[in-house]
């Protein structure tokens, strides 16, 4: 059985080597925000793009980790598709783990950061939880790789996924800390906090069990088979999951209809 945390949580510490803030260059050496842009060996073909080599490198892999699978790209691949040479390639990442990493700080930077304007603008407990969930499951609809397959991958090189682990656990912390709140303001039943948030952020990513954003490429067997399952829209998908979550927590269910109006007209405002 799982130990319950206490009421009072510490905020994870992201490792500062591996922050969000600035990048890391292909040594491991982080480059502090607002510091020079590394400019980059030569490309082996014209530019395509008018993003930076390493921005450029992100986007390429990206698509190509969408279409094919990420065990299926090389490194070789992904510099052809950058119009680099691949000692190019790895000047700036040294192995395509980092890449991966690197692509994948998108599915808990930004809901961590909504989670935390959130709980800064105040309100009730309830309502906020409902506009996080929806904003998370819009935000898993629209990642191009499959988390599942990514977090496999983690398993092999935990120390380029360090990061993402860490503020995985700070976006927990986080929920969970909006949950508390909701159970100490008596909207919510009794739970234990910690163990409902991560519940919450495994069924969030659940949708990329049938659904992929329009030219992922790759497209779920599930949805394949199932023709009506391809006509769901993002945002419909988030309402409904936002509307499960909270309310299987409500200590009132009747409340739902009122918050969810309450939660449509904050965002509007926002």
């Amino acid at each position: 059985m799982a130990r319950r945390p206490p009421r009072e949580m510490m905020k994870t510490e992201i490792p500062p080597a591996q922050s969000a803030e600035g990048s890391q260059s292909a040594d491991g050496s982080q480059k502090a925000e607002g510091s020079p842009r590394r400019t980059g060996r030569p490309r082996k073909a014209p530019q395509r793009s008018e993003l930076a080599p390493r921005e450029q490198i992100l986007e390429v892999a990206g698509r190509l980790f969408a279409e094919r699978g990420v065990v299926d790209v090389s490194m070789l691949e992904i510099a052809q598709a950058a119009g680099l040479r691949q000692s190019s390639l790895y000047y700036w990442f040294r192995r395509k783990e980092l890449i991966v990493a690197e692509i994948l700080q998108q599915v808990n930077r930004l809901p961590l950061s909504y989670a935390r304007r959130l709980e800064a603008s105040g309100g009730a407990a309830d309502v906020q939880l409902w506009r996080f969930v929806r904003f998370d499951v819009e935000t898993v609809c629209g990642f191009p790789l499959e988390i599942t397959e990514i977090h496999r991958l983690s398993e092999r090189d935990p120390e380029a996924f360090a990061t993402y682990w860490a503020e995985r656990r700070a976006l927990t912390e986080a929920v969970a800390a909006m949950i508390g709140r909701g159970v100490g303001e008596g909207t919510f039943r009794e739970v234990d906090a910690y163990l409902c948030a991560l519940t919450v952020l495994a069924q969030d990513e659940s949708v990329q069990n049938w659904y992929r954003p329009g030219g992922a490429g790759r497209i779920h067997p599930l949805a394949v088979s199932d023709p009506v399952a391809l006509g769901y829209r993002p945002e419909q998908i988030a309402e409904l999951v936002a509307d499960q979550t909270v309310g299987g927590l409500l200590a009132r269910p009747s409340r739902l209809a009122a918050l969810r109006q309450m939660a449509v007209a904050a965002d509007g405002e926002g």
